[in-house]
């Protein structure tokens, strides 16, 4: 019952189907007047009714008319909002499958002096290609019969060069990724799960994506960026792109 007075479009034609009985009902209120009545001193009761009936009928629905105008109005600027918004998403769409090129993470690997070189450059021209605030990458490691996941370098990192940051295979998003192989996507990171730090301030970016360096279906690596505004499809197979193209290089097959 109370969803009926929540939907305004069916209450619409529940005010819209009283205000046509209330006129029938007008209509049948006059006809069936005694023949000959006439407004005069002694039958004003009878004319009142009438009165009342067809005054309210005309009061509902001329409330109908202007909650249907209004109700149409909303409807309208919904509308009109929604078809903003999608134009917002294919103009941002169209904007990164026109900007986002290969071109430059290839040029940084074949001007690369070496492993730790090329993962540096990869990282950057990934990170800058897709403007991720932030970005790490790490190499996987076997230590024995024992495998990790170790940073190795990072764009705009507020960490000092001699942290040593690790994780065993399966453990948090990182070691999943290496684990799985798989890409990772978070559009709602928690606060403080990562910060970037600049001269403007200290903020937690919202979206994170991790994504596995392979070569061959094994993975080398993991690059996992920052970014403050979502990351599209066509920026993650990017990436994805450029993942394979280091985990290549790495295998010194480009």
């Amino acid at each position: 019952m109370i969803s009926l007075f929540t939907d305004r479009y069916k209450l619409t034609l529940i005010l819209a189907s009283i205000f046509i009985v209330g006129v029938g009902y007008s209509l049948y209120s006059i006809y069936s007047l005694p023949n000959g009545l006439h407004l005069a001193n002694g039958f004003e009761p009878q004319f009142t009714r009438v009165y009342v009936i067809v005054g309210g009928t005309f009061l509902l629905g001329a409330l109908t008319v202007l909650y249907a105008l209004r109700y149409k109005k909303e409807v309208v600027v919904f509308r009109d909002r929604s078809l903003e918004a999608s134009i917002a998403q294919q103009d941002a769409d169209h904007s990164n499958k026109s900007t986002i090129s290969l071109d430059n993470v290839i040029q940084s690997l074949n001007h690369a002096a070496g492993e730790q070189d090329a993962q540096l450059l990869a990282l950057q021209a990934v990170c800058k290609q897709i403007e991720a605030g932030q970005g790490a990458l790490y190499r996987v490691l076997e230590e024995g019969s024992k495998r990790t996941v170790e940073l190795k370098t990072g764009y705009a990192l507020s960490i000092g060069e001699s942290t040593v940051i690790k994780y065993e295979m399966g453990e948090g998003l990182i070691g999943q990724s290496a684990a799985n192989g798989n890409t990772l996507y978070v559009d709602d990171v928690p606060e403080g799960y990562i910060k970037i730090v600049s001269g403007l301030g200290s903020a937690s970016p919202k979206h994170l994506l991790i994504v596995p360096v392979k070569d061959n279906g094994q993975v080398l690596g993991i690059f996992e960026l920052a970014s403050f505004t979502p990351i599209s499809e066509d920026q993650r197979k990017f990436v994805e792109e450029a993942a394979q193209l280091l985990g290549n290089k790495i295998s010194n097959k480009v």
